[in-house]
């Protein structure tokens, strides 16, 4: 039986491994960090932009997201307008937001997302000029499932209203 177990832990591990260096050799990103996030979310404030289009992917599902004068003004999720009770929630500060529940789930080991975070990979890729979030990706053993964010499309205004 311990033969069994320590197979099954070292197959975790191995794998856990792989997909560490897939994602790091696939993906141009680094590790998400307070650092990296703060960083980035300053950036994104500094740039003053508070009306753009962005379409996103996340979890699996389309995001068409625009955005006035700093307030959500439309929003469709795989081309239905959803009812949702904080529609801040799809914005650029909105995914920014996101991002930092995702670190305190990580770290929070009793949380039911979070995991030990030496089992995470916690991957992000911001805009280099903007800020905003361009690709994340979440995986590892011991995760109920992973986080995936995409920015397929991001157009700010070229005037404000």
């Amino acid at each position: 039986m311990l033969r069994r177990r320590n197979l099954i832990v070292a197959a975790t591990a191995f794998l856990l491994g792989l997909l560490a260096a897939l994602l790091y050799l696939r993906e141009p990103t680094t590790p998400l960090t307070q650092e990296a996030l703060a960083q980035a979310r300053q950036r994104w404030r500094n740039a003053g932009i508070h009306s753009y289009r962005a379409t996103y992917r996340m979890h699996g599902s389309l995001y068409e997201v625009e955005v006035r004068g700093g307030l959500v003004a439309a929003i469709n999720v795989n081309g239905q307008t959803p009812s949702i009770a904080q529609p801040s929630a799809y914005s650029i500060d909105g995914l920014f937001d996101t991002l930092q529940t995702e670190l305190e789930n990580i770290a929070d080991s009793s949380n039911p997302l979070g995991t030990d975070p030496g089992n995470v990979v916690a991957r992000v890729r911001f805009d280099d000029r903007l800020g905003y979030p361009q690709r994340y990706i979440r995986g590892g053993a011991g995760l109920s499932r992973g986080s995936t964010l995409e920015m397929l499309e991001f157009h700010p205004a070229l005037s404000e209203p």
